[in-house]
C-alpha cells in the first residue's frame, strides 16, 4: 500500500495529458525481487517523451536537455501495465517543456489510475551538427496548449 499522500488519483483528461505509451512489465525488465528496474522505466520515459516531443515540435532532431527530480512513488511489479502520459507546458524558441506522469493500468478498474512517477522535462531541437535551432510548433499542439 502506498504511503499516505502518494496514492493520488490521476485523471489524465481533466489534467490535459495525452497517453503516449503502454508497457507490460516482463521478466527481463525486473530485478531479483520481480520489481521493475528504475533504469528500464527511465528508458521507457525517454522513448515516450521523445515520440511526444517529435510530434509536437515537428522535428526528428530533438534531444533531452533536462529532466527534473525523479521520485519513484510506488514499486512496479512483474506483470503490471505501465502507462506514460505527457503534456506540453511551454513552447520555447528552440526548446519544448513537458510534464510527464507514469501510472499503472488496472485492467479490472481502468479508471482507477495511481501515479507512480511524475517529472518535468526540457527537450531541444538541434540541427545536423547538434546545435540548438528554432522550430515551428505543430499547429495542433499550439491549439491544445492555448486551449483552443
Amino acid at each position: 500500500m502506498p504511503a499516505s499522500g502518494d496514492a493520488e488519483d490521476f485523471d489524465h483528461v481533466a489534467e490535459g495529458f495525452q497517453l503516449v505509451s503502454r508497457h507490460t512489465v516482463m521478466y527481463p525488465d525486473c530485478n531479483v525481487t520481480n520489481r521493475l528496474f528504475g533504469g528500464r522505466l527511465m528508458q521507457w520515459i525517454d522513448d515516450a517523451a521523445g515520440m511526444f516531443v517529435r510530434c509536437n515540435m515537428g522535428s526528428d532532431h530533438v534531444v533531452t536537455a533536462q529532466m527534473d527530480q525523479v521520485r519513484f512513488r510506488r514499486p512496479t511489479q512483474l506483470g503490471e501495465i505501465i502507462e506514460i502520459y505527457c503534456k506540453v507546458t511551454r513552447f520555447g524558441r528552440t526548446s519544448l517543456s513537458i510534464a510527464l506522469v507514469v501510472t499503472n493500468l488496472d485492467v479490472n478498474q481502468p479508471s482507477a489510475k495511481r501515479k507512480k512517477l511524475e517529472t518535468q522535462m526540457v527537450w531541444v531541437n538541434v540541427d545536423e551538427q547538434g546545435r540548438p535551432c528554432a522550430y515551428e510548433p505543430s499547429p495542433v499542439a499550439m491549439g491544445e496548449i492555448l486551449g483552443n
